[in-house]
């Protein structure tokens, strides 16, 4: 797995090996941040079910100001500091070792600015809609969030102040893009 864009293009990133882990596709992932490209630059990004960090980290390399990495498994959270040292971007970056809906829960989420979520749960675990859920009821300031899903899960067009701008299909893969304010 490789950074796809950016000033760190080209840097090969540790995976976490078995099949325990699900990287976002290449081809999804370049479509991703195609579109919201515009939004990067000067942004704060939350990398929720955060992996090896992949997305943040390619966030990173794209012109974020800093990123926030939200896992539970140790073994990745390890794999999540060795790629942000291998790209030197260990500055930029927060790593929260925890269960995603109690760190929300618990408000353990350091948002100085209005910022980009991008959840990446595994698949049908209907944890794309549990944190979806939660955040709209928390009031949590996203100026944008991208749920990755399989595509047969399913999404409300709501949650809270939060609504389904934009849905877009990759294979076995969906994206949906939210935003707060009306729909």
């Amino acid at each position: 797995m490789r950074v796809l864009g950016g000033d760190k293009k080209g840097f090969i990133l540790k995976t976490r090996g078995g099949g325990l882990t699900r990287p976002l596709a290449a081809r999804v992932k370049t479509s991703l941040f195609s579109i919201i490209s515009g939004e990067i630059p000067g942004s704060d990004f939350h990398d929720f079910f955060a992996g090896n960090g992949a997305v943040g980290i390619e966030a990173l390399s794209r012109g974020v100001s800093r990123a926030s990495f939200y896992e539970k498994n140790p073994v990745c959270v390890k794999i999540i500091k060795e790629n942000l040292e291998r790209c030197g971007l260990v500055p930029k970056a927060a790593i929260c070792l925890g269960d995603v809906l109690k760190i929300i829960r618990h408000k353990r989420i350091s948002i100085a600015k209005p910022g980009i979520a991008f959840l990446g749960p595994p698949y049908d675990s209907n944890l794309g809609r549990e944190t979806m859920l939660l955040l709209g009821r928390m009031g949590i300031d996203f100026s944008l969030i991208i749920v990755e899903v399989r595509k047969k899960e399913i999404l409300e067009s709501r949650y809270g102040v939060y609504h389904l701008f934009r849905d877009e299909y990759y294979g076995e893969t969906r994206l949906g893009f939210f935003r707060a304010g009306a729909s």
